[in-house]
């Protein structure tokens, strides 16, 4: 019992210095490893002293200061100095970008002040836990003008120099659908039209930034409308950071399916069957065409407010139900044709 009782003491004592150096400077954070190996063989001596019987004092002391020496100098490791660290995240999950060149990049500090290898690839959900995205190493983030190395997921972040930059991109969507590379700082509007300038965003009482959700998100270089939230990496592709079990849009006053949500909803069921093949390629793109042809007639009958009146939204409604009606035969059809009939 008492050697279980040494060995969470000694944990326990080992994860202070981490968790008290976590927020700081970037060359305060490069000391955590001498000080976390200090005052982890300290407490850790402190831990076993107490816990040890009288007779085994000096051994429980001595246990414990190379136990907590050795998880402290692990639970804060980090690099020799921040000439090699694309930057920081703080405790609040901001990212702290350094000017470091790009060839001496070798890796961050996480928002526990450990430090971690390669740029950051994810980023932090809104419970403060890090999700590894589905992306690679080249279109995880991106250099800015001055040279600071930002990640794709960033809705912000301080400069080297404290300065804050608010509503980052690491490129945009022009009208025709194509993805132009480089720092942007903007939001689309409904349409999926770039507004330059405009912050996407707000800070809360804290004075945490938070993104707004976006009204729509590009894929494959088609305007997908309805409420987003994610983010694009280097390449354009879109990352999707909402865990709601709906993600397709905006709901009507009567608790139904609105246009724009029943819209995104078409999409995803008609890619999703052309990836599992119950649809065939030219099936998918015939049905993407026809998606595509009723939300530019929804978008022409809409007033100058952006409103949809009960008549055009009668006839977008029609249009959608015959869509959906004709998706659902090809995707049976395509099963029955795979599996064969039974």
């Amino acid at each position: 019992m008492r050697i279980q009782i040494l060995v969470a003491g000694v944990c326990a004592a080992a994860l202070l210095p981490a968790a008290a150096l976590a927020q700081q400077t970037c060359e305060q954070r490069q000391s955590n490893q001498t000080m976390g190996t200090l005052a982890g063989a300290g407490l850790g001596a402190l831990a076993g002293s107490a816990v040890a019987g009288r007779g085994d004092r000096t051994e429980g002391a001595v246990i414990g200061g190379i136990a907590g020496a050795l998880i402290g100098n692990q639970v804060s490791k980090g690099k020799p100095d921040c000439s090699r660290a694309y930057g920081y995240y703080d405790n609040n999950g901001a990212w702290h970008a350094t000017a470091t060149p790009r060839t001496n990049a070798a890796g961050y500090y996480d928002r526990t002040g450990a430090w971690i290898d390669g740029a950051p690839r994810g980023y932090y959900a809104s419970d403060g836990r890090w999700v590894q995205a589905d992306t690679d190493a080249q279109a995880s983030g991106y250099y800015d003008t001055r040279g600071h190395w930002v990640p794709a997921s960033a809705t912000g972040y301080y400069t080297h120099d404290g300065r804050w930059v608010a509503s980052t991109a690491p490129g945009r969507y022009d009208r025709s659908g194509r993805w132009i590379a480089g720092p942007a700082t903007g939001r689309y509007n409904a349409d999926g039209v770039w507004i330059a300038g405009e912050a996407n965003g707000r800070r809360d009482a804290n004075g945490v930034w938070i993104a707004d959700p976006q009204p729509g998100y590009y894929r494959d270089g088609r305007w997908v409308r309805g409420e987003a939230v994610g983010y694009y990496d280097a390449r354009g592709r879109w990352i999707s950071t909402d865990n709601r079990p709906s993600q397709g849009g905006y709901r009507g006053d009567n608790g139904m399916q609105s246009i724009d949500e029943r819209q995104a909803d078409l999409d995803r069921q008609i890619r999703r069957g052309i990836d599992n093949r119950s649809l065939s390629r030219a099936q998918g793109d015939r049905l993407l065409r026809s998606l595509a042809a009723i939300e530019r007639e929804e978008r022409s009958l809409r007033n100058r407010q952006g409103e949809l009146g009960p008549r055009g939204r009668a006839t977008i409604s029609a249009r959608l139900d015959r869509l959906s009606d004709s998706l659902g035969q090809m995707s049976r059809n395509g099963r029955a044709e795979r599996y064969g009939s039974r």
